[in-house]
C-alpha cells in the first residue's frame, strides 16, 4: 500500500501543477535535517554514566545541590571520588 502524499507535497503540487512537482517530493520531506551537535569544552573526553534511582533520591540530590549552591553533577562526582577512596582506588573522578 502506497503512502499518502504529505500536506506540504499536496500544496506544492497544487501551486505548481501536478506535472511540475517532483516525483520524490514525499521522500525528500521525510529525510531529517542533520542537527548540529554541540559539546561543551568541559565535557570533552568525558563519558556519561546513568543509573535508575528512586525518585525520592533524585529529589533529595536536587534539594541538597540547591542548599549547597552546587550542581547535582558536581555532587555526583564527589560521591564517585568518595566511593573510589573507600575501596582503595585512586580518586580520578
Amino acid at each position: 500500500m502506497a503512502k499518502r502524499q504529505s500536506i506540504a507535497g499536496a500544496i506544492r503540487a497544487a501551486a505548481h501543477g501536478a506535472e511540475r512537482a517532483p516525483a520524490n517530493a514525499a521522500a525528500e520531506e521525510r529525510q531529517p535535517t542533520p542537527r548540529p551537535t554541540f559539546k561543551a569544552r568541559t565535557r570533552e573526553g568525558k563519558k556519561m554514566i546513568a543509573a535508575p534511582v528512586d525518585p525520592a533520591a533524585r529529589q533529595q540530590l536536587k534539594v541538597l545541590a540547591a542548599e549547597l549552591d552546587r550542581k547535582a553533577e558536581d555532587l555526583m562526582r564527589e560521591a564517585l571520588r568518595d566511593l573510589f577512596t573507600k575501596y582503595g582506588k585512586p580518586p580520578i573522578a
